[in-house]
């Protein structure tokens, strides 16, 4: 009886631990997003669609890509709850297996201000809103 109790309570902790995996922790905003429009404050339109902006993000990791010249691809921390995310920490890889900590100056023509609060104006499983004073207005959609 020993024996089965023993091996029943040793597979239990292999299952255990074999059922330990990640998941996505943001709700509708995980995932991969387009930018459709950014207004900056004063209401001029700083990018469309066709910039080919796009942010990505899962567990507390966060892309940023803009794929038109100069085209650009860099990684950060993000920090998100309710009414926001605040960015923070963007890397650049710059090889050998090596990241670089850049300036948060970097993200500004992806529409990140220089203090990386941004406001969530609204969040659907489809459609995201982000806002910021100094950036202004940035939609997205999901794809």
């Amino acid at each position: 009886m020993k024996r089965i109790l023993y091996f029943t309570a040793i597979l239990a902790v292999f299952c255990g631990l074999a059922g330990c995996e990640k998941k996505d922790c943001n709700g509708d905003l995980d995932g991969m997003w387009q930018l459709t429009e950014w207004k900056n404050s004063q209401g001029t339109v700083m990018a469309t669609r066709e910039s080919m902006i796009f942010y990505s993000f899962q567990l507390q990791m966060m892309n940023f890509k803009k794929l038109t010249e100069p085209s650009l691809n860099i990684n950060s921390s993000f920090r998100y709850a309710a009414d926001g995310i605040q960015v923070y920490d963007p890397v650049i890889y710059i090889g050998g297996g090596h990241d670089q900590i850049q300036e948060m100056s970097v993200l500004g023509p992806l529409g990140v201000p220089a203090d990386g609060l941004m406001k969530i104006e609204s969040l659907s499983p489809g459609e995201l809103v982000l806002s910021s004073a100094t950036q202004g207005v940035l939609k997205f959609r999901k794809y």
